[in-house]
């Protein structure tokens, strides 16, 4: 059965987040922000797709939030990708770090496009990740990713009556194109994600330790999503218990 939540649960969880209609000014600055900075990664090869989620989504941010990107790579490219666009963001000055997080990017969500499937680590009754899937706002969206991202997730959702919020979204995308498969070119990526992955797993894998291995974070070749906190369990029990 697919997961389903009525609009009367919809105006509980805006009410919860205190979700507006509008953006405020401050969240249409950090859009213009985002548009800015993805010029400095739109050409990195086997990019899919790149969304803003959380907060900034939902139109209930504040001058002390960060910008959370959601970024989808080809397969065999996710870890070369995280490590260019971690780069570029960190001598831009704009990446979060643990001092300075206002209006700062979020690098904590990763994936191919092997591993868009969110039902592999959803909870029950999921509403945050439901409204999450809902609200998320494609910037880049290359290949029509973005329609193949919600295609194979409404394999276990029904957001059709969101349809509205989901055409909307739409909008936000202001770079769109086709690219091309170079399978010599394909090789090499494949051989320097490998590379890049061998180097920083082991220091990713300790730190997992360290935070004692928490149920929302994952670490594996198609998905690297790194979260402080999940309030997702919290959420569910406040909104529908």
């Amino acid at each position: 059965m697919k997961q389903k939540f009525s609009k009367e649960i919809h105006e509980k969880f805006k009410k919860y987040f205190d979700i507006k209609e509008n953006q405020s000014d401050i969240e249409k600055d950090f859009f213009k922000k985002t548009y800015k900075y993805i010029n400095y990664i739109k050409w990195i090869p086997w990019l899919k797709m790149i969304s803003i989620w959380n907060s900034l989504a939902m139109n209930n941010a504040n001058s002390e939030s960060d910008i959370d990107l959601y970024i989808v790579t080809s397969k065999n490219s996710m870890w070369l990708n995280r490590a260019i666009i971690t780069f570029i963001f960190q001598i831009l000055w704009v990446r979060k770090n643990e001092k300075n997080h206002a209006g700062r990017f979020c690098l904590s969500f990763f994936s191919t496009i092997d591993w868009m499937n969110f039902k592999d680590w959803k909870i029950e009754n999921d509403i945050y990740l439901y409204f999450w899937i809902v609200y998320m706002k494609p910037i880049l969206d290359y290949d029509d990713t973005y329609d193949f991202f919600l295609k194979i997730n409404k394999n276990w959702l029904e957001i059709n009556e969101y349809k509205d919020v989901i055409n909307e979204n739409k909008k936000f995308i202001q770079y769109k194109k086709n690219t091309k498969n170079w399978i010599i070119l394909d090789k090499i990526i494949s051989i320097l994600d490998k590379t890049i992955k061998k180097l920083l797993l082991p220091k990713t894998l300790n730190h997992f330790k360290q935070i004692w291995k928490p149920y929302w974070v994952i670490i594996n070749d198609d998905l690297l999503k790194f979260h402080n906190n999940d309030i997702r369990k919290q959420l569910k029990k406040e909104i529908l218990d």
